[in-house]
């Protein structure tokens, strides 16, 4: 049986459209059900986990440089241990570790926040080994209901936030939606700044960042890094869970689906495509630009609470329905300055939009459609050996002596 050329075509069409969906489910560009690369956001939101395994199941969907994911958790009766995965790192973009430690201070703070949901009070501590300083957080756990506070209104976000690398509306932020997002307790060493895209000081940062991120493009080493944590196949994307991908890359959806059915970029390309981006989409639509900034940036603890302030933001952020997206070009280059010994104009274009070193910048505004979930490794997959087991021990024995006390002074001469 012969074909007409009007059925040539038209199966020639389907064909192609056939392709190019097969190929944008490969790419992660179509989310397929079930997806393991996912199935963290999926367990939080229906709370498939209790106790101290739900501070894991909020932690892991913390915002992290790249998605690298840079931690491990050890869980016990008493609450968790959060450990630092130095392996996890980004070479050239992050050679002092400054992003990965605010990476950790995020889902620190996303895990205090969720102990209030299981009905045991949490208390954190920063750096509570000094002989280990990869031991970043110890977060104890009542034993008893008592006392706990309730959950607290950001809960729900945290299955929500998403950073959103797409095109925004730049419609402005009213007062009162700066006003929330700048009330939350932040330490001494940390500050927090806020600045319309269109002000002077915005333009500063936009203009800044542009060269920044031009000047990653250009240094091989850097980019090769942030290559090493693209991920181009669903294959990889199931099989690693974590780095980034086409599909939340902010390209939309049409455009994503024709790339897809091309070969996976070189690092080269990919930094061509980043500048692109940040100069056309993610500077012009914003609406807010701002800065974290810290005495120390390089300082283990104020990295950690640097990260625990942007994580905040961002979940405040995500309550008001507002978005937000990292935009460390800036701060990154001061990093890399600093690593290979030279002078940074950087530094000096910092020194101009805050009185403090900044180790953090952003953006934030509206969008017309939300962002998609990122890859996360479920908990199972990041739950190490039971290094709280000494930890344990000392407070069962501390807590047996204060019932062995209670005895003694209800019951004297008992025992």
């Amino acid at each position: 049986m012969s074909l007409s050329r009007r059925q040539a075509i038209g199966l020639g069409v389907g064909g192609a459209a056939s392709l190019l969906v097969a190929r944008a489910v490969d790419q992660g560009v179509i989310p397929i059900l079930g997806s393991p690369a996912l199935k963290a956001w999926e367990d939080w939101n229906r709370r498939r986990h209790s106790g101290p395994l739900a501070l894991v199941a909020a932690g892991i969907l913390s915002a992290s440089p790249h998605n690298t994911q840079p931690w491990r958790f050890a869980v016990g009766r008493l609450g968790v241990d959060i450990f630092e995965v130095p392996e996890r790192a980004l070479g050239a973009m992050d050679p002092f570790g400054r992003e990965r430690l605010a990476g950790l201070g995020g889902a620190i703070h996303t895990m205090a926040l969720a102990s209030t949901g299981i009905g045991r009070l949490g208390t954190v501590r920063l750096l509570p080994d000094p002989e280990h300083p990869g031991h970043v957080a110890r977060i104890e756990l009542d034993t008893e209901s008592a006392g706990a506070p309730p959950p607290h209104p950001l809960l729900p976000a945290i299955g929500r936030r998403h950073t959103h690398r797409g095109a925004w509306t730049g419609a402005v932020l009213t007062a009162e939606e700066i006003a929330a997002l700048m009330a939350f307790p932040r330490p001494p060493e940390i500050g927090l700044r806020l600045f319309a895209a269109t002000s002077a000081d915005g333009q500063r940062f936009a203009a800044a960042t542009t060269a920044a991120t031009q000047a990653i493009a250009e240094d091989a080493a850097m980019m090769a890094a942030s290559h090493r944590w693209f991920r181009h196949s669903r294959s990889e994307q199931d099989r690693h869970k974590d780095g980034l991908t086409l599909a939340t890359s902010g390209t939309p959806p049409l455009l994503a689906a024709a790339a897809a059915m091309l070969p996976a970029p070189s690092a080269e390309t990919e930094g061509r495509y980043w500048l692109e981006a940040t100069r056309e989409v993610h500077l012009p639509t914003a609406s807010v630009f701002g800065v974290i900034t810290a005495a120390d940036p390089w300082h283990r603890r104020q990295g950690l609470l640097a990260g625990m302030a942007w994580q905040r933001l961002h979940l405040i952020a995500t309550s008001l329905g507002l978005v937000a997206q990292p935009l460390n070009q800036l701060p990154e280059m001061i990093d890399r300055a600093r690593q290979l010994g030279v002078a940074s104009p950087f530094a000096r274009d910092a020194a101009l939009l805050a009185d403090a070193p900044i180790t953090f910048a952003f953006r934030l505004g509206r969008a017309a459609e939300a962002a998609g979930a990122a890859l996360r490794r479920p908990v199972s997959e990041v739950i190490g050996a039971p290094a709280r087991l000494g930890f344990e021990i000392d407070r069962a024995k501390a807590e047996t002596a204060v019932r062995d006390a209670q005895f003694d002074a209800r019951y004297p001469g008992r025992r």
